[in-house]
């Protein structure tokens, strides 16, 4: 994933930068915290799934991107071959990740559901999106269910196909709730999400 902005490219680095860390820590005087190179800790894979003009991705990868495209980043200048440096979320909480239980009619059966709260870095307005766990996966707000196929490993040394169903996300709501000026592009040949800041 990475972040475009005033025509420079940033990667995201998922643990923030080294500098920011070392503000916690007491150093001599005369250390200069901007000389320490940042080692990224890229984010896993993002499962992107377009469908027509739309791109969806599954909740556990959310909250990185809601950070980008919130505007919730904080930019580490360091010019590399391939990109101009790195981008980490900043100071506000603007990602809430909640599990709820409920019995149900049948005796010994629960409901078990996820809910995650957006807002903005004012807090003025939240995003709701919620599923169903269990005992059937089902979207209940701001999300859908997709099936998709997926490779499988039943055994060491084989590998099928097979169609899985996921709760996915449409990124062009979140865009929409942050009112965000960005444009998101994947670029499928070298599997990047660019968050593009016009």
């Amino acid at each position: 994933m990475a972040l475009t902005k005033d025509g420079k490219t940033y990667l995201f680095n998922q643990t923030g930068s080294l500098t920011d860390k070392l503000n916690n820590i007491e150093l001599p005087e005369d250390f200069d915290k901007n000389t320490i190179p940042t080692v990224p800790a890229i984010t896993e894979k993002i499962r992107i799934v377009e469908k027509g003009d739309e791109l969806f991705i599954e909740p556990s990868q959310l909250e990185n991107i809601i950070n980008l495209i919130s505007g919730n980043y904080v930019i580490l200048e360091q010019v590399e071959k391939s990109f101009d440096g790195y981008v980490s979320e900043d100071e506000y909480d603007i990602f809430e990740k909640k599990y709820g239980t409920a019995s149900t009619e049948k005796i010994g059966q629960m409901l078990s559901t996820s809910d995650i709260y957006l807002s903005d870095t004012a807090q003025t307005k939240k995003f709701h999106i919620s599923w169903e766990r269990s005992p059937n996966q089902k979207p209940i707000k701001n999300c859908e269910e997709m099936r998709i196929w997926v490779d499988k490993s039943y055994k060491p040394g084989t590998t099928t196909v097979a169609k899985e169903t996921f709760i996915m996300i449409n990124l062009s709501k979140i865009v929409e709730f942050y009112d965000s000026n960005i444009t998101i592009n994947y670029d499928k040949k070298d599997e990047v999400l660019y968050i593009i800041v016009n």
